[in-house]
This record gives C-alpha cells, structure tokens and sequence, in this order.
C-alpha cells in the first residue's frame, strides 16, 4: 500500500464522505424524494466498494467484494420495492451477501477454543439478538407482498443473527483491534437493517429511524473500510487464508 495523502489520511476521508453522504440523504429525504433516496443508498454501497477497491490495489479481499456487490444490488431493486419481483429478488440478494460473510466467517472460528460458560453467554447474547429481529419481523408480517417475499425476510434475519454470532467468535479468537472493527460493521449493519425496516413500515420514531438507519449503515461500511485498510495479519483478514 502507497504512502500518498489518500492512503495516510483515509480515516479523514472516510469520515468527511460518510458525513456528506448522510447529509445529502436527508436532504432527499426531506423533499419526498423516495426513489432518489432508496437510489443513493446503492450509490454509497458500491463508492465504499470503489474506496475499497482503491485501498486493497494489490490485493483485493474477494468475499467482501462479493458481498458488497451482492449487497449493493440489492439496495438498487428496492427502487422498485413495490413491485413483488423486485422486493423479492431484493431480499434474496440481501440473503445471499449474508451467506457470503457467513461462509467466510465459520473457517476462521474454532468452537473447541472457548469454554462453556463464555460459549452459552455467547448464545445467549445472539439468541436474544435473533429474538429481537423475528419480533420485528412478525411486525412486519402483514406488510409483505408475498409468501415468499416474507419468506426471504425472515431467511435474511435469521441469517444477519448468525453473522453476529460468527463475528463475536472471530473476534473472541484472534482478539485484536481489527477485527473488533470488523466487528462493529457486523452490529452497526444490523441495526442499520434493523431501523430501516422500522422506517419504512413506519413502525415508531418517523422519520429519525429512516435518518438513523442511513447514518448505522454509513458507520458500518466506514468501519469495514477501516477493517480492510488497517494493518493486520492475512490470518485475521476476511476472506484471505
């Protein structure tokens, strides 16, 4: 990796795009603009996979390109998440970029090295987290534009609680500054996905959970960049043997 001014000073420059990206979706937001909205949340995705691709130049990590692809498509079918095809196909993208992270996370985790009060709190903490989001989901029930559109909701949540379980393990085994971070993008990501569904359905909080949930996603992709671009060795990188 270079040492020029984009490469030193990329925490800066996260942090500065991030701000004008949430800036510039709440603007959108506040003139009605929905379509344009659901858009920039695509644009954001695949710019954090340009900077990505920018910052990894001599060694791309292949899985988190993947997911960010898969992740980013799905956010530019719900443009049209009226429509009951694109809705689905919108949530099975969605699921598809979590089996990604998924079967990138289960080689880099060893269950025998955690003992069993440290691995039943573990299940506990991603039990309730799971708890949670299917009680989401049940609210949203009624809300779905099919069965199996509600079928890949519920495939997703599922799916986002065991990422969450299988990230807490990745950080439990190597323990380093990394990947806590990698980390915190796997919760910030959640919970993101966890306010969106509470803003769109308009379930509580208005128009402050449409605003929370870009700010949560923005955080979470800045906090994967930072995972990517900070030094770390290739056995605590995702995707990289």
């Amino acid at each position: 990796m270079g040492v020029g001014v984009l490469q030193k000073n990329y925490k800066v420059i996260i942090t500065l795009i991030g701000i004008v990206f949430l800036l510039v979706s709440i603007y959108i937001h506040t003139t009605d603009n929905f379509v344009l909205y659901r858009l920039i949340r695509g644009i954001i995705i695949f710019f954090f996979l340009g900077l990505l691709l920018y910052y990894q130049s001599s060694r791309w990590d292949k899985v988190l390109i993947l997911f960010l692809l898969l992740y980013g498509s799905s956010s530019i079918l719900t443009i049209w998440y009226e429509n009951t095809t694109c809705a689905t196909g919108s949530m099975v993208l969605s699921f598809l970029s979590y089996l990604v992270l998924i079967a990138s996370l289960i080689p880099k985790v060893k269950f025998r090295e955690m003992n069993a009060l440290f691995l039943i709190a573990f299940i506990i903490l991603v039990g309730v987290n799971a708890y949670l989001l299917y009680e989401l989901i049940l609210l949203i029930k009624d809300f779905a534009l099919s069965k199996l559109h509600y079928s890949f909701i519920l495939l997703g949540a599922m799916s986002l609680a065991v990422v969450g379980f299988l990230a807490l393990m990745f950080n439990h085994r190597y323990s380093s500054k990394t990947t806590l971070m990698y980390t915190f993008f796997v919760f910030l990501l959640i919970f993101s996905e966890v306010f969106r569904a509470i803003g769109y359905y308009d379930i509580a909080y208005g128009d402050v959970s449409v605003y929370i949930a870009r700010g949560l996603l923005i955080a979470a992709l800045s906090m994967l960049l930072n995972h990517v671009v900070a030094n770390k060795k290739s056995n605590k990188q995702i995707g990289v043997n």
